[in-house]
């Protein structure tokens, strides 16, 4: 089985080779009084569309056509691709026409999008699988009910059974809000965890106030906040990969929108 490693390097000489190939024949056309533009922008076009059928690919995943990892790496390497060829039919040059700027400005905030993608891709995932338990989005919200109505169940049942009200106190000064917060939808990237970190000082701090039945009660309610310490990071962190996509998919499809005005014009007026 070839490793990561190998085909990653594979894959970027591979780009690398056809990248200086169409940088050889760029400097040929020239040479020749070729319209190279026309040549670099319609092989961009069908790299557009290429990268853009990764998305389709993904919602059709009964189609045997290639592993999704496989459609992930093609659409990788090609988005690099897509960049230099870019580069190549502008020949390095700002855009002047109200099209062609807004055409450019897409471009690259899909490209922006898209390596930022990339690098989330890689730096997330290791960060949750240490965070605990990697957990399906969708029921992390019913989790976090459920961790939420086993707190409140502890400390009723911990009031009644040592007819002590600091337990209870304290669920409703810290805990409660503590379980209730959402975190941010940058928490993944700002790091740390001050908001958990204070709940846990507290707690510790309150053990030296309580009998040895509230210390043990104090204990399980210590595992239900390292419990939605993680439910905190598998959310955060799944939800700002959903974001992206949320952010990277209508940009391709505005950038398509451009690109065939721009073709438009360009057939339009072309041979006038």
């Amino acid at each position: 089985m070839t490793s990561f490693f190998t085909r990653r390097l594979v894959l970027s000489l591979v780009t690398a080779a056809v990248a200086g190939g169409l940088v050889a024949a760029w400097l040929l056309g020239r040479v020749a009084l070729r319209p190279v533009a026309m040549y670099t922008g319609w092989l961009l076009l069908v790299l557009l569309l290429g990268l853009t059928f990764f998305n389709a690919r993904k919602k059709l995943p009964f189609i045997p056509l290639f592993s999704a990892s496989t459609w992930l790496q093609v659409h990788i390497y090609a988005g690099w691709l897509a960049c230099f060829v870019f580069l190549l039919h502008t020949g390095g040059r700002v855009p002047s026409g109200a099209v062609e700027i807004m055409l450019a400005a897409a471009f690259g905030l899909v490209a922006a999008s898209g390596a930022f993608g990339l690098w989330l891709s890689r730096w997330l995932p290791p960060r949750l699988t240490r965070s605990g338990e990697s957990l399906v989005y969708e029921r992390i919200p019913m989790l976090r009910h459920r961790l939420v109505t086993e707190a409140e169940d502890i400390v009723r049942a911990a009031e009644a059974e040592t007819q002590s009200t600091t337990l209870g106190d304290f669920h409703v000064r810290v805990l409660a809000g503590y379980f209730a917060h959402q975190p941010a939808w940058l928490a993944p990237l700002a790091g740390g965890d001050a908001e958990h970190h204070r709940v846990k000082l507290e707690l510790e701090a309150l053990r030296r106030f309580l009998s040895v039945r509230e210390i043990q009660i104090a204990d399980q309610l210590a595992d239900l906040v390292e419990a939605k310490r993680n439910l905190d990071h598998q959310f955060a962190g799944q939800r700002l990969l959903k974001l992206w996509l949320f952010a990277h998919i209508p940009l391709t499809f505005a950038l398509l929108v451009f690109t065939a005005a721009h073709v438009w014009l360009i057939l339009q007026y072309s041979h006038r």
